[in-house]
Parts: C-alpha cells; sequence; structure tokens
C-alpha cells in the first residue's frame, strides 16, 4: 500500500479514509466485495506476526464496522516472491460486506 511523500508508511486508518472509504459502495442491503493487496515486511522470513499486514488490515476493518457496514466474510491469499526485488509475499485480501 502507498507511502508518504516523506517516506513513511502510511497506518490503516489512512489507508481506511484516503483509499478504501471512497471505494466502498453506499449501504444498499447487497453484498459487496472490497480486493485490498498489500506486502508483507522486507525480508520476514521468521515465525512472527506479520505487523505490518496486521496493522493496516484491523484499521480498515474498524473503520468499515465503525461506519455501519457488516463484514460477512474474509478471503485471504498469498503470493511469494513478489515486490521490486522479489523478496517480500504479496498479501490479497477479499472483503465480502453489506
Amino acid at each position: 500500500m502507498g507511502l508518504f511523500s516523506n517516506g513513511r508508511k502510511n497506518s490503516g486508518e489512512q489507508l481506511y479514509n484516503e483509499s478504501v472509504k471512497p471505494t466502498l459502495v453506499t449501504q444498499d442491503g447487497a453484498k459487496h466485495v472490497l480486493m485490498i493487496t498489500s506486502f508483507s515486511k522486507f525480508l520476514n522470513q521468521n515465525f512472527d506476526v506479520e505487523t505490518k499486514y496486521t496493522e493496516q488490515i484491523n484499521p480498515i476493518l474498524s473503520g468499515m464496522q465503525n461506519d455501519g457496514y457488516e463484514i460477512i466474510d474474509i478471503k485471504f491469499n498469498t503470493m511469494s516472491n513478489e515486490g521490486l526485488t522479489g523478496d517480500s509475499t504479496q498479501f490479497q485480501t477479499m472483503i465480502i460486506y453489506k
């Protein structure tokens, strides 16, 4: 996900407000899909909490729920050897909501 001009990574709250919220479908009772693509921490090779992903996705889910959206399901996929150097894991998260 994006970077600030000063190089600091966006927080999940900023990502929600700037990237996610404007793309959400107006609440109409129907199911909708949101696909988010993000990357792992650089050279993450250890068993550990994926803090970068967790700190970005949790505020997005919280923001959606705080704005009255119901999260129906979350689906997840990973792809290895991605990114500019081929050393990152790409996360694809599909959020089904209404």
